[in-house]
């Protein structure tokens, strides 16, 4: 009796590791990961990310991650304009260490290409992607589009002036009392600019300029002014301003009548991946359903199209269609022609 109750066990056993070993990763029904892909990366045990979206947004994400899969993770952050140096130049000699790259500027990202640093991998989710936030062969994909909003100091203007849309802002009645990033901030004061332009007046610059706004090197500053009552109204990123809000500070939402602008980090595996396939799951992660809801909850948008919008507490955001996002062609046109331009009108003496 002993022995056939061994014998049993033994199979149950073996039967549960088989189990085991061709689990996939499945979360809320969806398939992030099949069998073959999942037990390669817990066999690699760890991804190293090198990315450009600030921790503290991403660590819900992160924690996510390592939760699911059981992988070790190290998270390495770095601006735009160093991540770029830093990557290409490790990769020539050898000693990139990253698994995952990403950056804020599709240019660049053109640049990684170029230079054969990012290879193509195609996720589960790339035909739920819209054609804006993707690759068409998978060689880069958005993983997260931080939104522009309009937030005022509720101490500094009264309810009944409170901007309503994008275009108010163009009223002399706001003059010296508005806080805008540099265009030089990044990829999301780019994209702010381009939507000015583009979409709400072929001379919005020029009128905002005559506001004479109080313009900073980067968003922080801008966040700062505004909550310390150094300007009533500012054009910011909604994750920073949720976060202040949080924490009782002055400060009011307000959703454009126009739509939203969102710019954001894109990347994929590198090549040299000494994890690529901790680095695949990962991308798959990020950019499925399940992902993209995990990304939505931090304040920014997601990838995946039918994952839910941003919301927090009274604050529910548009659908994604109502989300300005620059396209890489008319990102390069943008990028070559903008930085002149606007100094002409913002830098005028």
């Amino acid at each position: 009796m002993n022995r056939m109750a061994t014998i049993v066990s033994a199979a149950l056993l073996a039967v549960s590791l088989a189990s085991h070993a061709h689990a996939q990763l499945v979360k809320d029904g969806e398939e992030i990961a099949d069998a073959k892909l999942f037990a390669a990366a817990k066999a690699e045990g760890k991804v190293n990310i090198f990315g450009t979206y600030p921790t503290d947004s991403l660590q819900s994400v992160l924690d996510a991650f390592k939760e699911d899969t059981g992988l070790e993770l190290e998270y390495v952050r770095l601006p735009t304009s160093r991540m770029y140096d830093r990557v290409i130049a490790e990769f020539a000699a050898g000693r990139l260490e990253a698994d995952y790259v990403d950056l804020t500027d599709l240019g660049l990202i053109k640049g990684w290409m170029e230079r054969g640093i990012l290879e193509a991998h195609k996720v589960p989710s790339h035909d739920k992607i819209s054609r804006l936030l993707r690759d068409e062969n998978g060689y880069w994909y958005y993983i997260v589009r931080p939104i522009q909003v309009i937030a005022v100091n509720t101490e500094m203007l009264k309810e009944a002036d409170y901007p309503k849309k994008w275009a108010d802002l163009l009223n002399p009645k706001y003059k010296g009392m508005i806080g805008m990033p540099h265009l030089d901030a990044g990829g999301s004061a780019l994209a702010l600019y381009a939507f000015w332009r583009n979409k709400i007046a072929p001379d919005a610059w020029q009128r905002l300029a005559a506001n004479e706004p109080r313009i900073q090197a980067t968003a922080i500053p801008v966040q700062n002014d505004l909550q310390r009552g150094r300007t009533a109204v500012a054009t910011v990123g909604a994750a920073g301003m949720l976060k202040l809000i949080e924490n009782k500070a002055p400060i009011k939402i307000i959703i454009p009548e126009e739509g939203l602008v969102a710019f954001g980090a894109m990347g994929n595996v590198a090549k040299s991946a000494k994890h690529p396939n901790a680095g695949r799951l990962w991308v798959n992660y990020v950019t499925s359903k399940y992902g993209s809801t995990l990304m939505s909850k931090t304040g920014s948008y997601g990838t995946h199209m039918d994952a839910p919008t941003p919301r927090s507490g009274p604050y529910v955001f548009p659908p994604q269609d109502q989300v300005y996002t620059l396209s890489i062609d008319e990102w390069s046109q943008v990028v070559q022609n903008y930085p002149k331009e606007w100094r002409d009108v913002f830098e005028k003496k």
